[in-house]
């Protein structure tokens, strides 16, 4: 195996100034930085990114956590796979490597303080937490290493964040439900303490304000954002609702499409009897019975710049803000229907 004594070696220099040539670092001057990049062409020499690490004390990995409940498999919300695909190819791009670590929400507390200390990556990117937000502020603070929380808002001023406009998400669907004719509209996905879902119910609110619909407090449920609590959500709203709703507007598609799954064991079909609106455009929702309605993020954008974050931090670099806020936008398919004036 050709190391980089070989190579040092071969272009007549000391092993510290190969690796300086080698790294791109200054103090080497042109012609004997082409001299060992010449010697380490013919060697067909490939660094050992463990041993690069020891010496500038970067591993050049960059650790992905996504986490949730033990009761429910995290792989089934696609948006998180569309995150992890494109932060991994982005990084691969640049010369970075990604550890995908999934784990239970009742380990965080124990497992990432591990990573860090591990010292096997050299920054966080984290996804898919339920944690409140005053619990997820103090586990930060235990990590000794650069976090940056992606797709959730920022839970305070400090954390680094790249995330979406959840307030105008639940705003915007909302808003469309009632410009289709809707005035019962029917909330899934109250979750205390995590700032994503209380800025989607809180876009909700502030849109049936803005259009003088009083607010119904029996057209609400928890949800914690997986496919079987928008089943047992519709089941409860249906149940408690002082009147049926038109319309449902659920926090994400996950819960969505449960939502779909009980109206029809309910017998109301969608959007005949109820319409629905989801929230994170993930794959394939085109290619449903009745495709669904729902608000889209920028989720390859998203992606570019929580690498950007990373890369910039590691290497020095770093322009962007600490908290960072996408906007996303309304896909109209054909899970909202719009209401007569007699229906309304």
């Amino acid at each position: 195996m050709v190391t980089i004594k070989d190579v040092a070696k071969l272009a007549g220099v000391s092993v510290s100034t190969a690796s300086n040539a080698l790294n791109g670092k200054y103090g080497v001057n042109e012609k004997t930085r082409q001299r060992v990049l010449k010697a380490a062409r013919e060697l067909n020499y490939k660094p050992n990114p463990m041993a690069k690490g020891l010496v500038t004390n970067s591993t050049r990995n960059i650790g992905i956590i996504i986490t949730g409940p033990s009761s429910f498999n995290v792989f089934t919300n696609p948006i998180f796979i569309e995150i992890i695909r494109e932060v991994t190819v982005s990084l691969s791009r640049r010369g970075y490597h990604t550890m995908l670590n999934v784990i239970d929400l009742e380990e965080e507390e124990e497992f990432l303080p591990r990573i860090a200390q591990s010292r096997t990556v050299d920054v966080l990117i984290y996804l898919g937490t339920r944690k409140p937000d005053s619990e997820l502020v103090q586990l930060i603070r235990k990590i000794e290493l650069p976090f940056i929380v992606v797709l959730r808002d920022a839970p305070d001023e400090h954390t680094v964040a790249v995330s979406v406009n959840n307030w105008k998400c639940g705003y915007d669907a909302t808003r469309y439900l009632i410009e289709m004719g809707h005035r019962r509209i029917g909330f899934i996905g109250v979750l205390p303490g995590v700032k994503l879902a209380e800025e989607r119910f809180r876009g909700y609110l502030d849109a049936l304000k803005e259009f003088g619909i009083p607010y119904d407090p029996s057209l609400v449920v928890e949800g914690n954002f997986y496919q079987e609590s928008g089943v047992m959500g519709v089941r409860r709203l249906l149940r408690r609702a002082s009147q049926r709703p038109t319309a449902i507007f659920s926090a994400n598609d996950m819960m969505a499409l449960g939502a779909i799954e009980g109206l029809e064991q309910e017998g109301l079909p969608v959007p005949d009897s109820i319409s629905i609106i989801g929230c994170d455009n993930i794959p394939n929702l085109h290619l449903m019975k009745v495709p669904l309605t729902t608000v889209a993020h920028p989720i390859s954008e998203l992606a570019r710049l929580s690498v950007e974050k990373a890369v910039g931090i590691l290497e020095g670099k770093d322009h962007l803000p600490n908290q960072i806020v996408l906007e996303s936008e309304i896909r109209v398919r054909g899970s909202v229907r719009r209401l007569t004036e007699a229906e309304s």
